[in-house]
């Protein structure tokens, strides 16, 4: 059976900063002369996140 659940303000405001880390990311990374690995992760507990956690990691060539 599957669930769903009703989004509250929070997590919508949750979801919003997702979405921005994604997007601010996705522009870092994409920058010409970039070399490297880019990550987003998240901390999910019982179906809401918890935790934003964004890396970039450069490779010196």
């Amino acid at each position: 059976m599957i669930q769903t659940r009703v989004e509250t303000t929070p997590q919508k405001n949750m979801i919003d900063r997702v979405e921005q880390a994604l997007a601010q990311l996705v522009a870092d990374a994409s920058r010409r002369g970039f070399y490297g690995q880019a990550g987003l992760t998240l901390s999910v507990q019982d179906g809401r996140i918890q935790h934003i956690r964004v890396a970039i990691e450069r490779m010196i060539k």
